[in-house]
Formats: C-alpha cells, structure tokens, sequence
C-alpha cells in the first residue's frame, strides 16, 4: 500500500523547484536569459518522486532514452529568451492594484452619476444667487439717489427759514410755495423708498430660500460624498488571511533551518484590513516569526525534556475592535526571561539597579523595544543582526500602530499589534491645552463630564475620578505634555473644568483639558522622520482653517498612565488629607463555603472582552477538567447567569455595555448568587483596585499576567471535587 503522496519531502521537492523557477525569472530580468542551479537534479529528484508514490508508467524506459536533457535544457533557454529583459521588468514592476466586484464598480458609478447631477443643481443655485448682487447694487444706488434728494430739500428748507429769520419781504409767499413743492418732493422720496424696501425685501427672500437649498444640496453632497469614500474604503480592503497565509513558506524554512518544529494555526483570517497596510505588516511580522523561532520556540529534545509535545506551536489570529484591528503572534516556547532583561538594562546603564527591581513586567518589555537591545546571548541564526524589535515598533508606528508585549516564562510570548483596518478620515474632537490645540480621535472618546476637585479622589499615584463605580485615573494634560504657561491647570476647590474620558482596550483615562472646542473631520498624517517617535502623539493634521493640530496617541497614554506609574505627574494637590488607612485585602474578601462538586464538571463562568484572553482561559481550564462558558461583558455574563447554574465567575473589570465592577455589585445585589465565587482577572494593579472590587463582593482578586497554578490554586479554594 503505497503512504500519502503529501509529505514534507514532497513539499521540500515542489518548493525546490518553485525557487529554481524564480531564480530563472530572476536571470532573465538581470541577464536576458534563463540560467538554473540545480536544473538537472530537480529533474533527476522529480522523476525518483514519480516513481516512488506514483510507479514507473510503463513506457518511461523508452521515454526516457528517447529524450536527452541536454537539448531539453537548450530549448527551455531558447524559449525563455524570447521575452526580453525589458518585457520582463515591465510585468514584474506593474503598478499595484486592488479587485473590484462588479456591484462595487457599478455603484461607485451611480453615485459618481448622482454627484454630478447635484454639482449641476448646485451651480445653478450659485448662479440663481449670483443674480441678486446686481439688483441689490440698483437698489443701493437708487437709496443714494433718494438721499440725494433729501438733504437737497433740507438744505432749501434750511434756506427759507433763515430768510423769515430776517424778515425779509415776500417770503411768507415765498415759503408756502414751497412747502407745496416740498410736499410734492417727499411724497416722491416716499414712494421711491417704499420700492427699495419692496425690492430689498424680494431679494432677501430670494437669499433666504437660497440659503436652505444651498444646505439641502450641501447635505446631499456629503451624503453622496460619504458613501463613495466608503465604497473606496471597502474596495480596498483585504480578508488578512492573504498576509497571513504569506508566512506559511518561510516560517517552514526558517524552522528547517533553526532545526525546529512547528505547527501554525491560523484565526480570524477572514477580518478585513486595508490592502496597504497588509503589505506594510509584512516585514515586522516576519521578524516576529524570526524571533520566535530563534528566541522563543525551543528545539524539540528541550521541548520533551520539558514535557511539551516536539512540535512547537504559532498562533497568529486577527479580530476587528472598533476601527482597529488586532493582530496577535503567540508561541509557546519559553518566554522571556524578565531576570536577564533587568541584567541588561542595569549593565547598560539604562536604570540603577534599585529602580530596576520595582519595575514591572510590562515596563521591562518596552526595555526590548530600545535600539539596539537584546537577551540573547549570541547571535542567533535568525535573528540578532541588528534589525532588533525597535525597528519593528517604527515600522508599525509609521501606519498608526502600536506593539505590545506579554508573556509567561516557560510558557508562551503574545506580540499584539494593532493597526487601523484603513487609513482614511476620522473623526476627532478638538481640545486647547495651555493655549495649545490637539485633537483626540473621537472612537478613544467615551464622554466628557465637568468635574470639581470635590468629585475627586486622591490617592497615593495621583487623582481619581469615579464613573458609575469605576475609578479612573485624572491625567492634567498640560503635565503629561509638559506645557508651562499661565493657564496651568492645579486642582483646586474652586476650579470647574472640562474632562474627557478616553478608553484603550477596555481601559479608561480622564483627560484634564482647558477647553473643548468642537467635533472635526481630520485625516491624520506622519509627522516624517525627523519628529517620529514623539512621545504621546501619533500625528498631525491641517484643520478647515489652515491650523495645523498634533493628534495625540491615546493608546501610549493609557498604556503608560496605568502601567508605567505616570499617573502622578507631578501634581501639587492643595488643602487635602489623604485618606485614612485603609482595611487590609484579607479583611475584605468574603468567605464562603466550599462548593462540593460530585458526579460532573465544575462549571466556570468567564468574562473578557478579549476575545484571546477568553480562548486562552477557556484552553486551560477546560485542560483541567472544567466545563467553561465565556461572556465578551457583563451583560452577556449575568444572561449567562439567568440561564446556567455556574461554580465560579472570573471576571476582568474594564469592559464594553457593562464593567465587571457593575457586574459584581449586580451579583451580590441577588441573592440567588449569595454562595457565587467570583474571581477578578485583570492587568490594572494597586491595591486600590483590589480593595474597590473586594468592598463590591469579589472573592479574590489576580493580576495580569499569572501563572497556570495561581489560577487554578485559588479555584480550588473555592471548589473542591469528590471523584
């Protein structure tokens, strides 16, 4: 019985002879003739292929005396020859392009019909309008002509009166003549000023209706303007699974050649990302590959020694969040080392020794982000040559970007990229800061509220503002951005100010601004090579008016204002007392009676609106024998709840329709959920969070990222199993 056609060697064979091809192309466009390596031997491996999964046909013998390979090598040079090195580079450099469907096509062309239609309606109104200037300069002249007129017939009276003054003869005859004339004048100014009003009255009319037609044609144009954008957009968007399918072929060869084996799964590839910023990724993707199998991916005797299967295993899977999409590379290998990173950063110089041991995982990731920096030992295969992740950060930065690392030592390292699923306008709100105008990308803004320190919390890293049972961290902007001017905002009793509440992947921040101005739409550009990489902004852009606006970067001051301990920012807080100490963590939790499990599974119940973190939980528990249910918010959860007898909830706490705080206080507010673990998964550490969830009924309280046996060891302090 013969073993399936489709093994690595035959893949190893169709991939050899994919690259003698493309090396020959490549010869025509260099040299104006086809060239090969290893022609004769793929022919020799390709006819031994044949006969090994296929048997030797019968008349191959004969076949093959019949036919020489020298004049087949000549022919297929001959034949390549033909199309010239010119022809060549012009098919091989064609201009980039994007498929369209039919109904794109056609609709594109009905609006661009429709469009003109309005333009032509359009210009007609203009020209309608253009017609009341001339009879509103008549009108005008004819006023002037009118006051004309008038001081003619004061200054005549102003005359007679002066001569009855001096009692000059006959000029009581004199003056009633004139008074008839007079009369007979103004009668005429009159009826000539009652005209121009008539007149005046017409054309204002016409102004008027004018002006409503302008904007009812005006809205249609921006309708129409609107939908052919977004049929651009559309038309340039791409299923990602075109890029991710890309790497298929060299992580193959890269795993050949590091001598390592992989396995990739792909998720997500049907999410939809701009054509030019799939292109864009590739690069820094790969180099993330690269160092995964370098770094990260052990070889597969250190793999079993350690109890994983020899197959190392990728992940990369993509989902839309909002206007954004996020890009996850995970692998299971064994992680980063968080020890050599505060090694190297203290041997570098980059922080003393004593602020590297307070240093959380997060911040220590940004450290392999430096130029530059790097682990390793020596220089990998692979990697390490001087094209380091921080190349990768600028590479995505310049497509409005951001990288994130987490990983779990022994366990696996998650590259998250997140990128705009197209680069087009938005919308933006406008603020002043110290006499200075930025704009916030309207999608990062949840709402804005007027706050007085009275609505405040502090606390030991700075303000809170709490909002529907969530605090969140106060940032002044004019600190963050480190603006001194005369507007510097302190928080003070008597100060009233405008605060925007932003958010970044469930987490939120209350920007402290000195004004909010409007709501405009902006297309954001780079700030080019000389001002890339400055700190809190990822652009600019040029307003209606001519202004230039820097647009900030939410996600870097969200990430940094909850990870990295920027929420102080040197505040100078004024005439208050800090809060009196507060009850120990062991103190608050609440104590419950273990759940018996007997005869099932227990069942968890998992709330995230991370769709990885959802996936990755669901993975492990239900590796340990749970049964598991997952909920993308609150809402979903306490539906869940409604319907299914559950042993345990995890939650996280910063989430979309209904936070896990508002989760948690509507648990403890039923009493069929008295008895309820509910277990706090989130990556917002500090004691004051720990305690707020405690105090609103929460049974134990993690911080992201965790260990396996943490997890599961604070389960079982809640269930325990009679198998």
């Amino acid at each position: 019985e013969k073993s399936d056609v489709m093994t690595p060697e035959v893949f190893d064979q169709i991939f050899s002879v994919v690259d003698e091809v493309e090396y020959m192309l490549n010869s025509i466009a260099d040299k104006g003739s086809a060239e090969s390596k290893n022609f004769h031997q793929i022919i020799e491996n390709l006819r031994e292929n044949i006969i090994k999964y296929g048997g030797e046909p019968e008349a191959e013998k004969e076949v093959g005396e019949s036919v020489e390979s020298a004049p087949f090598q000549e022919e297929v040079q001959y034949q390549a020859s033909e199309l010239t090195k010119n022809e060549f580079l012009q098919k091989k450099k064609t201009d980039a392009h994007v498929r369209m469907h039919v109904k794109q096509i056609d609709s594109l062309l009905n609006e661009a019909a429709e469009l003109v239609i309005y333009h032509n309606q359009f210009k007609t109104q203009i020209n309608r309008y253009k017609g009341y200037v001339p009879k509103l300069d008549l009108e005008s002249k004819n006023l002037q002509s009118i006051l004309w007129h008038l001081e003619k017939l004061i200054s005549r009276q102003q005359h007679l009166l002066e001569q009855l003054d001096r009692g000059d003869k006959g000029t009581v005859t004199t003056l009633e003549e004139s008074q008839k004339i007079n009369y007979q004048n103004l009668k005429e100014v009159s009826e000539s000023l009652h005209r121009v009003h008539e007149n005046f009255i017409q054309s204002l009319q016409g102004i008027k209706n004018s002006g409503k037609l302008y904007e009812e044609q005006l809205q249609k144009i921006t309708r129409l303007s609107n939908s052919i954008h977004d049929e651009i957009i559309k038309a340039r968007l791409v299923p990602i699974g075109l890029l991710f399918q890309r790497f298929q072929r060299p992580l193959r060869d890269l795993a050949r050649k590091n001598k390592k084996k992989i396995r990739l799964i792909i998720e997500g590839e049907n999410t939809e990302l701009d054509r030019i910023l799939a292109d864009e990724l590739y690069e820094p993707m790969l180099h993330i590959f690269r160092n995964a199998l370098d770094h990260g991916i052990e070889t597969p005797a250190e793999r079993k020694k350690n109890g994983k299967p020899e197959e190392g295993l990728i992940r990369i899977s993509a989902e839309q969040e909002r206007n954004y999409v996020l890009i996850s590379i995970e692998d299971d290998g064994r992680g980063i080392n968080i020890s050599d990173i505060r090694e190297k950063i203290v041997e570098r110089g980059l922080v003393n020794p004593e602020k590297a041991k307070d240093l959380t995982p997060a911040e220590l990731y940004e450290f392999l982000m430096v130029p530059g920096f790097s682990t390793a030992r020596k220089k990998g295969v692979l990697s390490g040559r001087g094209v380091g992740l921080d190349a990768v950060r600028n590479q995505i930065q310049k497509i409005k970007g951001d990288l994130r690392i987490s990983s779990t030592p022994q366990q696996n390292t998650r590259f998250t990229i997140r990128v705009p699923f197209s680069i087009t306008v938005t919308q933006a709100m406008l603020v002043e800061v110290n006499k200075n105008v930025y704009a916030i990308p309207l999608l990062q803004v949840e709402e804005t509220v007027n706050i007085s320190d009275d609505k405040l919390d502090l606390q030991d890293d700075g303000y809170y503002l709490t909002i529907r049972n969530s605090q969140v961290p106060v940032i002044p902007m004019g600190n963050l951005l480190d603006l001194r001017g005369e507007s510097d905002r302190q928080i003070t009793r008597v100060s009233q100010y405008p605060v925007i509440i932003v958010q970044d992947e469930g987490q939120k921040a209350a920007l402290l601004v000195d004004k909010i101005l409007h709501r405009e739409e902006i297309l954001i550009k780079s700030l080019g090579g000389m001002l890339q990489g400055v700190k809190y902004i990822m652009g600019g852009s040029i307003l209606a008016d001519g202004q230039v606006v820097l647009v900030l970067d939410i996600p870097q001051i969200v990430f940094n204002t909850l990870r990295t301990k920027e929420k102080s920012l040197n505040l100078q807080p004024r005439d208050f007392k800090k809060n009196e100490k507060k009850q120990t963590d062991t103190s608050l939790k609440r104590t419950l009676p273990k759940r018996i499990i007997e005869g099932r599974k227990p069942k968890i119940l998992i709330v995230d609106d991370s769709l990885s973190i959802r996936k990755f939980l669901s993975s492990l528990l239900s590796k340990h024998n749970y049964e598991v249910e997952a909920a993308p918010n609150g809402q979903s959860a306490i539906e869940l709840l409604s319907q299914t007898e559950f042993d345990a909830v995890i939650t996280d706490l910063e989430m979309p329709q209904l936070s896990g705080y508002d989760l948690i206080e509507h648990i403890r507010s039923d009493s069929r959920w008295d008895d309820l673990p509910v277990l706090v998964l989130t990556g917002r550490a500090g004691k004051n969070i720990e305690q707020q969830t405690l105090k609103l009924g929460a049974n134990d309280f993690i911080i992201k990222p965790f260990k396996e046996k943490e997890l599961l060891d604070k389960l079982k302090n809640f269930i325990e199993r009679n198998e």
